[in-house]
């Protein structure tokens, strides 16, 4: 099985003379600040209608998802209003924890013609797990 070797192994070549790898000379490394994220979570106090209210702890995208829903109220989230790689995802995640989200579906016209849906939160929703 001579032909299988890696060639670039056996010269012991590590990447270091290709362009891609080079810093300026005399000037250091900065690390950038990275960009605030939902990673840490939060609880969520979830009073619907016709239930017993509930608490439930998110993070992540699908904080970001509900934040967004409480924010547009009763107008509620498109794809297009709010863009975000998965939305369906985070609602149907949402929805499994028992909040109550409504999908409504409206046509758009343009070059790629069909309809999209408008994500409604139909609960009362306050971060901090307070009543």
């Amino acid at each position: 099985m001579a032909g299988t070797r890696n060639p670039g192994a056996l010269a012991g070549a590590t990447g270091a003379e290709k362009p891609s790898h080079a810093r300026a000379a005399g000037l250091p490394k900065i690390a950038q600040e990275k960009a605030q994220r939902y990673t840490r979570g939060g609880l969520y106090h979830i009073t619907p209608e016709a239930v017993e209210p509930f608490t439930i702890y998110v993070k992540g995208r699908e904080a970001w998802a509900l934040d967004r829903l409480r924010w547009a109220g009763a107008k509620g989230c498109t794809p297009i209003t709010e863009p975000a790689p998965r939305w369906s995802a985070y609602i149907l995640k949402l929805r499994g924890r028992g909040v109550p989200i409504e999908t409504i579906y409206e046509p758009h016209g343009g070059e790629f013609a069909g309809h999209h849906g408008r994500y409604v939160l139909r609960a009362d929703v306050r971060k901090g797990g307070g009543a």
